[in-house]
């Protein structure tokens, strides 16, 4: 710790906040709710929707606010680091494919775009606008013509995807690299080794080609392209996974595409929990806001699977480990 740069406020604020988290006593009770009603009540004393009461029309632009007062209360307390941009970058590139796929369609997609990121939206609206990709941050303009091109060769949606994904990835990776914290460095590393097992799986299922999966590979993680070469051969894909970080949790390979999903989140949490015991340092601050976004994310579980009339059993299932 003696090179990293100390917080003990925010450090200190950030504790504060943790304590607005929900818990897993949150998650179960939302859960057996047996109505998406109900289930909004306990949402919403939680804390979301300022307390307000939340109809089923209105829980997006709750989950939606939390995430932006979390981006924002950080933001405030470390300005000037940039290490939340491994956080806000997804958001900046999520746009950018949806403003690609409107221009080529004509079909608005201004619902599908999100805030929470490194430009605002109106900025990317505006440049789309005029055609003036220029004014975007250099890396953004230069992944939006790669689409662009590969779209006009593929007529392929997805390439769009594909394209945009890695160019996310390449910005949060140097962002990590940039922030001179271990622990920032050794997140986005998980972040990319879990999405290339996140995407093995499903290419996998899907009976795709080995091909389609390098297409998708993102550079990043401690997990080489050998090692998904020899799992994808592999009778028991786990077994290409032998010796690193992730044998045990490949094991859950078997248990379908959800279940794993669910087990790389939580994997993924049971790292950034070693942040309560740092009392100083950057971690609880990086540590809060994956702490937030997963909880958004496990709440958006729990009520559109209310919606749906998913049975409990099957949603709890499904929960997401919480960081409190």
């Amino acid at each position: 710790m003696a090179n990293d740069q100390i917080y003990p406020y925010a450090v200190a604020r950030i504790r504060m906040l943790e304590r607005s988290l929900l818990t897993e006593k949150n998650y179960i009770q939302m859960a057996e709710a047996k109505t998406t009603e109900e289930a909004l009540k306990i949402l919403s004393e939680a804390g979301y929707g300022n307390g307000n009461s939340l109809g089923v029309k209105e829980y997006e632009e709750a989950l939606a606010a939390q995430l932006a007062k979390a981006y924002a209360d950080v933001a405030e307390l470390v300005s000037g680091q940039r290490f939340m941009d491994v956080f806000l970058l997804k958001n900046d590139y999520h746009n950018l494919k949806v403003l690609i796929k409107q221009d080529i369609s004509g079909v608005d997609g201004s619902n599908y775009l999100v805030g929470g990121g490194t430009v605002s939206v109106e900025v990317l609206k505006s440049a789309f606008q005029m055609k003036a990709y220029d004014t975007l941050p250099a890396n953004m303009a230069e992944a939006v013509a790669e689409a662009y091109s590969v779209y006009g060769k593929t007529l392929s949606g997805q390439m769009i995807d594909i394209v945009l994904d890695k160019a996310a990835f390449k910005d949060m990776n140097a962002t990590a690299d940039g922030s001179d914290n271990n622990f920032v460095k050794r997140y986005m590393q998980y972040v990319c080794d879990l999405t290339n097992l996140k995407s093995f799986l499903r290419i996998k299922n899907m009976k795709k080609t080995f091909e389609m999966f390098t297409l998708v590979f993102v550079e990043g993680g401690t997990l080489g392209l050998d090692s998904f070469k020899t799992a994808f051969n592999a009778e028991n894909p786990a077994s290409g996974f032998k010796g690193t970080y992730y044998e045990a949790l490949c094991e859950n390979m078997t248990k379908g595409f959800t279940a794993f999903e669910k087990q790389c989140d939580d994997y993924l949490m049971l790292f950034v929990k070693d942040a309560k015991y740092v009392s100083l340092t950057l971690e609880p601050m990086v540590a809060y806001i994956y702490a937030r976004e997963t909880e958004v994310k496990t709440v958006r579980i729990i009520l559109n699977s209310k919606v749906n009339n998913i049975d409990p059993d099957v949603i709890k299932e499904r929960l997401r480990d919480a960081y409190v």
